[in-house]
């Protein structure tokens, strides 16, 4: 399971990493962020509106909210689940408020299996450091 784990991370990691330096260096020559994909551009720009962005603004609220609280972290990988947590609320709620199309149904699949892979890692090395 460990390297399932792994596997997952490295291949999540991989992807995030294309689209960070698509849209930091390429963002003009694709007509959509989410440019490896190739679905209608319009679908795909309110599906980034209405689930990527408010996931981003969730997990920065929540670090937010914890430093306010003094709590840190109990592990690195962490901050990974609280990342993939607000993700698929957003991907959940998207569920209701643009109707169920295949790219949420994947994505949200994906990140399902994300956070029960991560949350699992969390916990082993929570009792690694305790």
């Amino acid at each position: 399971m460990d390297r399932l784990t792994n596997i997952f991370l490295v291949i999540a990691s991989t992807w995030i990493a294309i689209q960070a330096i698509g849209l930091i260096f390429f963002y003009d020559s694709f007509d959509v962020p989410y440019f490896a994909v190739g679905v209608d551009p319009e679908l795909l720009n309110e599906f980034r509106h209405r689930t990527v962005m408010p996931a981003f603004y969730l997990t920065m609220l929540y670090f937010v909210v914890r430093y306010f609280s003094g709590r840190n972290p109990t592990s690195p990988i962490w901050p990974i689940f609280v990342a993939y947590s607000a993700w698929t609320l957003t991907l959940f709620i998207s569920f209701f408020t643009m109707g169920v199309h295949t790219i949420s149904v994947i994505f949200f699949i994906i990140t399902t299996l994300g956070i029960l892979l991560v949350r699992r890692a969390h916990n082993k090395r929570k009792n690694e450091i305790f």
